[in-house]
């Protein structure tokens, strides 16, 4: 396996409903892969290490609110909101 994948972290990614740029983003620091891989329908077969872009629904929030530890205010009808897996540029 590469070592550029030890450089992947996850993130919420908020994206603007009309211009589809990227407004905002957090850093998802206690990423776990096995309880993402469920709440989000991961085929693991096909994304084992989760490195596609999932979009987080009405379903999602709680479960976002308990691992980011803070209460979330998503505007789902003016925005769109993914998790993203990124490399870090170091």
């Amino acid at each position: 396996m590469s070592e550029r994948f030890q450089d992947v972290c996850r993130v919420l990614t908020e994206v603007d409903g009309q211009t589809e740029e990227v407004v905002d983003f957090v850093e998802i620091i206690n990423f776990d892969l096995e309880s993402f891989c469920k709440q989000f329908d991961v085929p693991v077969e096909v994304d084992p290490r989760m490195l596609d872009r999932y979009s987080v629904g009405p379903d999602d929030v709680s479960f976002l609110e308990g691992v980011l530890q803070r209460p979330l205010k998503l505007d789902l009808a003016r925005r769109a909101y993914f998790i993203e897996a990124l490399i870090r540029d170091c």
